[in-house]
C-alpha cells in the first residue's frame, strides 16, 4: 500500500508542475500574443485561455490528491 501512496504522490507533484507550467504559458499567450495565427487552428489567445483553465485544473487536483495522501 505504501508503494501506491508513493505512486500517488509522484502523479500529484507532476499534475503541479505540468499544471503550473501549462497556465503561466497561458498567461504568456494572453498577454504577449494577441492576434498571432496558431497552427491555422485559431488566435493565440483563445489558446491561452484554455492553457490557462486547463493548467489550473490540474494544479487543483494535484493539490487535492495531495491533502487525500496527507490525510491517509
Amino acid at each position: 500500500m505504501k508503494r501506491f501512496a508513493v505512486s500517488l504522490g509522484i502523479v500529484g507533484l507532476v499534475l503541479n508542475v505540468v499544471g503550473g507550467l501549462s497556465a503561466l504559458f497561458g498567461v504568456y499567450l494572453i498577454a504577449f500574443k494577441e492576434g498571432v495565427e496558431m497552427f491555422g487552428w485559431g488566435d493565440a489567445r483563445t489558446f491561452g485561455y484554455v492553457f490557462l483553465c486547463v493548467g489550473l485544473c490540474f494544479v487543483f487536483g494535484g493539490v487535492l490528491l495531495a491533502s487525500y495522501l496527507r490525510q491517509n
